[in-house]
């Protein structure tokens, strides 16, 4: 397949075919303390992957003539991930267009792995993706990121996985290009992810207390978050969680937005 090296260049260099400049993707998240940040992309990505896994449970049913039948029943929806590679070049200098130019130039061209000329050490902007991964000192959590790409809303989700290349660097060893694989995983509770479901928080229904049943139990069971056990109690004026006596009927109640 033929490659048409001038427009590739051309967006590389942030560039469209009229000339205009191209909107770059960016990260914005909230950091502990402090108003929101982001990370823009030096290079826009080629390829943007979002994909989500739907469970079934496999039930199989033997008919009165001996037939065996299978019914796929639906579980639940995981949570959507997303793939993208980020580019991120500093041999050249960020500041001058001409030599923005050079440095696409030199990306088409055949890469020595080692180079002299004016760069940064490209670590100064992968550090900033990287720390996206590392939880917060007070809440113990990762940040949750916004990519946008102008006027695209393209996720909400906390970094999950971070694979990071050097693939050229200053004969000091100083590192000047790399390539960022990163795995984004969507920011919802699975008791929100679950609401819309058919067998589970979307309608209040009942169910029969079983041995060695708990509320906690009952909420991961009916909600997938055994933290969500307080709307059953206060559905049917449990006092004490502890206390649940088999053949017991409950209301499962809806869980509110």
């Amino acid at each position: 397949m033929a490659i048409n090296k001038a427009q590739l260049a051309s967006e590389l260099v942030g560039l469209g075919t009229g000339g205009g400049a191209l909107e770059k993707l960016s990260i914005g998240y909230m950091p502990g303390i402090g108003p929101e940040q982001h990370v823009r992309a030096l290079f826009n990505p080629s390829e943007i992957s979002i994909s989500r896994t739907i469970n079934y449970e496999q039930q199989r049913a033997v008919s009165k003539a001996d037939a065996v039948s299978v019914r796929q029943r639906f579980r639940s929806v995981e949570p959507a991930t997303l793939s993208i590679e980020l580019f991120f070049d500093t041999y050249e200098s960020r500041d001058d267009s001409a030599t923005w130019k050079r440095a696409a130039v030199s990306f088409l061209a055949p890469v020595n792995p080692f180079q002299t000329g004016d760069a940064t050490d490209v670590r100064n902007q992968t550090s900033q993706v990287a720390q996206l991964a590392e939880p917060d000192s007070h809440t113990h959590k990762p940040p949750v990121c916004t990519l946008r790409w102008g006027t695209f809303d393209i996720f909400v989700g906390v970094l999950t996985n971070l694979d990071q290349r050097f693939t050229m660097f200053l004969n000091d060893g100083t590192p000047v290009r790399a390539t960022l694989s990163c795995t984004f995983a969507e920011n919802r509770s699975k008791a929100r992810s679950r609401m819309g479901e058919p067998h589970s928080a979307d309608v209040d229904k009942a169910r029969v207390v079983r041995r060695h049943d708990t509320l906690q139990s009952i909420a991961a069971q009916e909600y997938g978050d055994p933290a969500q056990w307080r709307p059953i109690a206060e559905a049917n004026g449990i006092v004490n969680p502890r206390v649940l006596a088999p053949g017991t009927r409950l209301v499962i109640p809806k869980l509110r937005a």
